[in-house]
């Protein structure tokens, strides 16, 4: 579905090709607010050419430039071919309620799949808001089999019923789309709104206090609301704010599928419709931010102020950036005041800052304090035992890793972390072996859990198994420096040396936390083989 599968002809126009190509090359580069200011330098020559129109559409809603997308729907004639050209006016003609123009724009829109889908999507809106429910009660259930996409499409039938006031269809779908793979935060809210008004405010209650909602910053806000005898959602539901959830659903699933633009362009639509929805301007920094976008991204994160709900995680989020930029003292700054507040999100931002930087005694404390808060959150003692590991405390450490996976039994990352370090102590093998074990089973494509099971047959001295692995290791995460580092031993042990002194070499390179003993390694080489742990030991 990438929106950019088929590239429109070269503009015949001389005087904007070079333009042209250059926001081609800055597009695929991810640079898309430098290829929409060279598009429309093309266009400024070639005004009605279809090829930059779409350029530019395509370019300025990946680069979250609703000015310039409406500027370049506006330059396509009322026939022209532009998918984007049709979709941008029928969102804006659907955020202010002119429900037949928008019908209209998308009538005969003929684009991408991916184009199609979000042409369907707003058409379904558009149609509600004329009381042309029949598209509502379209049999969305059937596509919940289309994992994990299928929740998504039943929470949009959903809030479409809810909105016609089919309040008892609208519930089983919200219900249904709950059993899905496709978590939507919007649509909890939605769902949770439904049941307050049906007088079921304990179940609604429920629903948002589940461990499923805990992380998302807008249903503690609805929780909060709720409790205080309000309703669940923020506002009331309306076409544009349905288009617009389900524009940020669909770029969830874009973005899963690597389609960056096409996910980047839903979560503008998503905001043109809806300008106050924080979370999908959260998702597009994040967004940016993958794809090396830092600044662009700062720029959406400076739009997310309080009281949004989503304030706090915009600060821990641009606290990163800065982090990851090489600013350490300006990340820990902001991340500190941040954390002032109290708020749980913020406090673990600031713990994982400190564990990052291996400033474990720091961490320790805040994920304490964080556990008291939520004794039944897994991920706080998989953090706080990491830190204690770190810290030389393993027997904390290892009751810590083993209460998390008593909360969450098949947790494929606790389940490696502990079996690892099982294995790595020498201390109860065969139960260390058989968690990594269960972990690969559920992360097969993992570099870290292959390399731990081979180093766990390395230390039962099965050299021959451990090679087999920690070569597979390296072959999916190449530049991990530990696991090159293993693959040296288990060449040494197996009498390869020259291969053993290159991957200990390679290592070296990777910049590892500790590189003396590989040097030494590299020096030296590995002292007499061990006498084989037996995994009764």
């Amino acid at each position: 579905m990438a929106s950019c599968a088929s590239t429109p002809p070269a503009p015949p126009n001389s005087a904007s090709y070079g333009d042209y190509l250059i926001g081609r090359v800055a597009n695929l580069r991810s640079d898309h607010e430098g290829a929409s200011e060279r598009y429309f330098a093309a266009l400024a020559h070639a005004p009605h050419n279809a090829a930059l129109i779409d350029g530019a559409l395509a370019a300025s809603l990946a680069a979250g430039e609703e000015a310039r997308a409406r500027r370049a729907a506006a330059m396509a004639g009322p026939n022209d071919p532009s998918a984007y050209a049709h979709i941008v006016r029928a969102a804006d003609a659907l955020a202010v309620g002119d429900w037949a123009r928008a019908q209209r724009q998308l009538m005969h829109l003929e684009g991408n799949a991916g184009q199609e889908l979000i042409a369907r999507m707003l058409a379904v809106w558009a149609g509600a808001g004329r009381g042309e429910s029949s598209q509502a009660g379209e049999n969305f259930a059937s596509l919940m089999n289309l994992r994990p996409y299928g929740g998504l499409f039943v929470y949009q039938q959903a809030m479409a019923l809810d909105f016609a006031q089919r309040s008892d269809e609208a519930l089983a779908a919200y219900e249904l789309a709950a059993r899905g793979d496709m978590r939507s935060p919007l649509g909890i809210e939605r769902h949770a709104d439904l049941l307050a008004r049906r007088g079921a405010r304990a179940e609604a209650i429920a629903l948002l206090s589940a461990d499923s909602a805990r992380e998302s910053p807008a249903l503690a806000a609805a929780l909060a609301r709720l409790q205080a005898g309000g309703p669940a959602a923020s506002d009331l539901l309306t076409p544009a704010r349905g288009a617009a959830a389900a524009m940020q659903g669909l770029s969830g699933m874009f973005l899963r599928e690597g389609d960056a633009v096409a996910g980047l362009a839903s979560l503008t639509l998503a905001l043109m419709l809806d300008p106050k929805l924080d979370s999908a301007r959260l998702a597009f920094a994040q967004a940016q931010s993958d794809l090396g976008q830092i600044a662009a991204a700062r720029v959406a994160l400076a739009r997310i102020q309080p009281p949004s709900p989503y304030a706090g995680s915009a600060r821990t989020m641009e606290a990163w950036l800065l982090y990851d930029a090489g600013e350490r003292e300006a990340a820990l700054t902001l991340a500190r005041a941040s954390a002032e507040s109290g708020e749980p999100r913020a406090l673990r931002s600031l713990a994982d800052l400190y564990r990052d930087m291996e400033r474990y005694d720091e961490a320790e404390p805040i994920y304490a304090e964080l556990i008291a808060r939520a004794p039944q959150d897994w991920r706080l003692y998989f953090a706080r035992g990491a830190a204690r590991e770190r810290l030389g405390r393993w027997p904390e450490a290892e009751a810590d890793m083993q209460r998390a996976l008593e909360l969450s039994p098949e947790q494929p990352d606790v389940m490696n972390y502990l079996g690892y370090s099982w294995v790595d102590r020498g201390e109860r093998l065969s139960e260390g072996l058989a968690l990594i074990q269960r972990a690969l089973e559920q992360r097969p494509m993992s570099g870290a859990i292959v390399d731990s099971l081979g180093w766990a047959h390395y230390r039962l001295g099965d050299f021959p198994r451990a090679l087999e692995l920690l070569e597979r290791a390296v072959e999916l995460s190449p530049a991990d420096p530990t696991l090159n580092d293993h693959l040296g031993d288990a060449y040494w042990r197996m009498g390869r040396r020259i291969e053993a002194r290159f991957q200990w070499r390679r290592a070296l390179a990777l910049e590892p936390d500790a590189p003396q003993p590989i040097q030494t390694k590299l020096e030296h080489g590995l002292p007499a083989e061990p006498t084989p742990q037996t995994a009764h030991r």
